[in-house]
């Protein structure tokens, strides 16, 4: 019998909790391939701080833990732009050396392709680079939404030669993997994200306490999207509508809509609740919107965006808004007519349902790659 490969995630967010997109891409991906018989550490480069709960969390999810503690990010190597190895200390590269000198990984995963550094530590290993998103010209992506860039964003040519450290290369969903066949010689395979179903779970709910509801973290691009929400409803007269997470840290979030506010939540299915619909007014952007697929899972109906569904298979008009003002129009179908209510709640689980399939073969496609090392 052959023995179990053993693959090093090496990451600058945390796996737990799940509250923010790439924490839950993160812990999903980790729990897939365990579940598929590999063997996960886990190394966190704690750039976003380690509480002893989620020191706690994470030891128990993963077979081993490591904890970097993060270094103080200096200038920006270019005019604008950060250098690729900006973000990844060398201190990071190091205990990544040390580590597979004594455990010998069969492979060794970072998240980010600033995090590829790492991979010339380990020449001996399969290295594979978890893209998450596009981050070259990532700024220029932001400017055409009127959103100010923040984050790491880079050059395309800076983004090639760090996934051309790798000998496979994941993108969360085919559009973006297409995108990073033309960036790098580097093989890539697109592996999304889904969380568990839920609502395959028989358990009570108590009833919603808002009709329509958005969660999200602070980041640009959530704050774009609630503010343009926020001024269509108002314009529009408004509707009930309820906000929560992390985005309502921000003190300058002053809404004319006036949404009850849910503030930050423990467990996400809190949130998912209290509505009976979830929105993602989504603005033009890249990567996979973690959102969707979560709202999906947790078998709440959802209206958003077009955008809020690149790298799904939608159908539902009801999922393909073309702005935000077709949004607001969407809103209004689902309180008026309770026929696209329920067309609109069973073409939300088909596609949780179709999607969750497809990332079920996915990940059986990468763990076969795994074990094939071991």
């Amino acid at each position: 019998m052959s023995r179990s490969p053993r693959l090093l995630v090496v990451s600058p967010a945390p796996s737990h909790p799940a509250d923010q997109g790439n924490s839950a891409r993160i812990q999903a991906l980790g729990a897939g391939l365990m579940a598929r018989g590999v063997a996960c550490d886990f190394l966190y480069y704690a750039t976003e701080g380690c509480s002893p709960a989620q020191r706690e969390a994470m030891a128990g999810f993963w077979q081993a833990l490591h904890l970097v503690p993060p270094v103080p990010t200096g200038a920006m190597r270019f005019p604008g732009l950060w250098g690729l190895d900006d973000w990844c200390d060398v201190s990071v590269v190091e205990q990544v050396a040390a580590l597979q000198r004594g455990a010998r990984y069969d492979a060794v995963l970072v998240n980010y392709v600033w995090m590829s550094r790492v991979l010339e530590a380990v020449p001996d290993a399969f290295r594979i680079i978890d893209a998450h998103d596009l981050f070259g010209d990532r700024h220029r992506v932001a400017q055409a939404a009127g959103i100010d860039p923040s984050w790491f964003f880079t050059s395309i040519a800076e983004e090639g030669r760090g996934l051309g450290r790798a000998d496979l290369v994941i993108g969360i969903q085919e559009e973006e993997a297409e995108a990073l066949r033309q960036r790098s010689a580097t093989p890539v395979m697109t592996v999304g994200h889904m969380p568990a179903l839920r609502f395959l779970e028989a358990r009570p709910a108590p009833p919603p306490r808002a009709p329509f509801g958005y969660l999200g973290s602070a980041n640009p691009w959530n704050l774009a999207s609630v503010r343009a929400l926020d001024a269509a409803l108002a314009e529009a007269g408004g509707m009930p509508w309820l906000l929560a997470g992390r985005i309502l840290q921000r003190r300058d979030l002053a809404l004319a809509s006036r949404p009850l506010r849910l503030g930050e939540v423990a467990d996400p299915a809190l949130f998912y609740d209290a509505v009976a619909c979830v929105l993602n007014p989504m603005v033009p952007g890249t990567g996979l919107k973690i959102k969707t697929v979560e709202a999906l899972a947790h078998g709440r109906p959802i209206l958003g965006t077009r955008h809020a569904f690149t790298g799904l298979p939608a159908e539902h008009p009801g999922h393909a808004a073309a702005d935000i003002a077709e949004l607001v129009g969407l809103m209004r179908a689902w309180c008026a007519s309770g026929s696209f209510r329920d067309e609109l709640a069973t073409a939300s689980r088909l596609l949780a349902l179709r999607y969750a399939a497809d990332l079920a073969l996915q990940l059986d496609a990468l763990a076969a790659r795994l074990r094939a090392l071991a």
